[in-house]
């Protein structure tokens, strides 16, 4: 099959995209733009994988524990991807109170991913392995059935609550002295294109420095101030670097030992 081969209607390729708002500087230029040979389709990281597997996708942004469940025959596209470190606001664990044990753990609308940086905070800083429960709802209402709820991406900014709580990815970096990455683009190895590749770092160079246009024109699409969204997306960067793998390797291994992860991932990543 060739490297170079391309996938969807009149040959263009087709990208799987995510919609948290973090992620957005990555390819908002390929979406704004008439050039581009290819169409951008957001969903959720569990499809743009199964895409993958049927040939319907060329690549996609997934999350680091979508990507270990399914690194088989996968590649990541190189210096591409977000991160964040120290105080990002990109995770929460809320707390009903200062708690000398964390038992529980109320999780909503989260990622695995989410929930495996959570899990690893609270063993390595906490000692506490909580128990997780599902729960659906405001912050009251998460905090009435488990001793902390966690909330991630986009919810964090419109969360309004008195109720004290830990930034996990500043908990990471303290942790681990490495950035947390959130995000990466992956394909399969037999279909890895260096065109789609120079195109994916050209979208995402133009995107990091366009923060303000972008939080304009996400202000726009939402209920949210163009200079939240500035401030939001300026604690992220993009980019993926030895640091970067560093970060995943460290916690694909200790997702792995709090049983979050059935085996460690290899990264390989295209030349």
């Amino acid at each position: 099959m060739s490297s170079q081969i391309r996938i969807g209607p009149k040959g263009v390729w087709r990208i799987g995209a995510l919609r948290e708002l973090f992620t957005q500087p990555l390819y908002r230029t390929l979406k704004s733009s008439s050039g581009f040979p290819g169409e951008l389709l957001f969903d959720k990281p569990s499809v743009h994988i199964d895409g993958l597997m049927s040939n319907e996708r060329n690549a996609a942004f997934v999350l680091p524990v979508d990507f270990a469940q399914n690194s088989s025959g996968m590649i990541l596209y190189p210096g591409v991807g977000v991160s964040s470190s120290g105080y990002s606001n990109a995770a929460r664990l809320y707390l009903r109170k200062h708690l000398p044990v964390i038992k529980t753990l109320a999780v909503g609308n989260v990622s695995t991913t989410d929930v495996a940086l959570s899990r690893i905070v609270l063993g390595e800083k906490y000692d506490s392995e909580p128990a997780i429960i599902p729960v659906v709802g405001s912050i009251d209402e998460m905090l009435a059935k488990a001793d902390c709820a966690l909330v991630a991406g986009d919810s964090v900014l419109s969360i309004q609550t008195e109720h004290p709580f830990i930034d996990i990815v500043d908990e990471w970096s303290d942790i681990t002295e490495l950035p947390f990455v959130h995000a990466v683009c992956i394909a399969r190895t037999d279909i890895f294109s260096k065109e789609l590749s120079t195109q994916l770092f050209s979208s995402q160079d133009t995107g990091k420095k366009s923060l303000e246009s972008i939080a304009n024109e996400l202000a726009a699409e939402t209920s949210l101030s163009a200079d939240l969204l500035q401030n939001y997306l300026s604690h992220f960067s993009y980019g993926f670097d030895e640091l970067s793998k560093a970060s995943l390797e460290e916690f694909f291994q200790m997702a792995f030992y709090y049983g979050m992860l059935p085996d460690i991932p290899e990264i390989n990543i295209a030349q």
